[in-house]
């Protein structure tokens, strides 16, 4: 057997392989909305729950190589028959590769998942803040002049772009906590993905225990107006009373939901 016929045996083999890894990995799955119990998980502190988020970033990160390891190889195969002449089996590696491209690649982690739960918010540095400043007034063009009508789209992922940045780049800056708000806030009210918006809530406290953030409140009310999870509601009302008193309209409103809750509760 020549070197090249041994070299498209290995690019097939790899091809075979990488395929299948593909469709076991799910790069076309069923979007299911996330459920009650699912987001519940986001919140999970657990020493369980920080080795499932480990474990998680690693196949995450596994398939993205693979991922990108079959686009690679059905290039070398699509180059290989134009070299060849056989323009038929080069058009069926081209459309295999476009079909890669055009098909569903979900963002299966956030930045908020990979960071992890134990940066600190400690550092003052001046290129984090005015990635924070430029961020801030992307969020300001992008939501909207009347309520959260004619929110711009464009404008709000570039906010959540830059407030990532921040966080990637910055990991130490004082500023991450509030980064982590700011994407928790797009989340939540505008592109309604409750999920995401959990994950970065928890970050806010988590990477800077005493934030003077209302992160604690914004997860009860989602828990309470989106999940329908009143005691999970509660629970996080309660912590926004407790350490969220720099705003006294939540803080109220927080309070008259624990009394209604607990009153519902009652009864049942």
């Amino acid at each position: 057997m020549s070197m090249r016929d041994n070299y498209l045996v290995q690019v097939a083999g790899m091809l075979v392989i990488s395929a299948v890894f593909m469709m076991s990995a799910g790069c076309q799955p069923e979007i299911i909305p996330p459920s009650k119990s699912m987001v519940a998980e986001t919140i999970d502190v657990t020493e369980g729950a920080d080795l499932q988020r480990t474990t998680e970033v690693q196949l995450v990160e596994q398939m993205a190589r693979y991922r990108e390891q079959y686009r690679r190889h059905l290039d070398v195969l699509r180059d290989f028959y134009d070299r060849q002449g056989n323009h038929l089996k080069a058009s069926w590696a081209q459309q295999e590769l476009e079909n890669l491209e055009m098909g569903p690649q979900h963002a299966y982690l956030v930045v908020a998942e990979i960071a992890g739960p134990e940066l600190k918010a400690n550092t003052a540095i001046v290129d984090a803040d005015l990635l924070y400043k430029d961020g801030l007034e992307y969020y300001r063009q992008g939501r909207g002049k009347i309520g959260k009508l004619f929110a711009d789209n464009k404008k709000l992922y570039l906010a959540k772009e830059r407030f990532n940045e921040l966080i990637t780049k910055y990991p130490s800056s004082d500023k991450i906590d509030d980064a982590a708000f700011q994407i928790g806030e797009i989340y939540q009210h505008y592109l309604k993905d409750y999920h995401k918006a959990l994950i970065y809530y928890q970050r806010v406290w988590q990477w800077d225990p005493q934030t003077p953030l209302p992160a604690r409140y914004s997860v009860a009310r989602i828990y309470d107006d989106y999940l329908h999870d009143r005691v999970k509601a509660m629970e996080y009302y309660q912590m926004a009373v407790n350490l969220e008193s720099a705003y006294p309209a939540k803080v109220d409103y927080a309070k008259t939901r624990i009394r209604e809750i607990n009153m519902e509760l009652s009864k049942e």
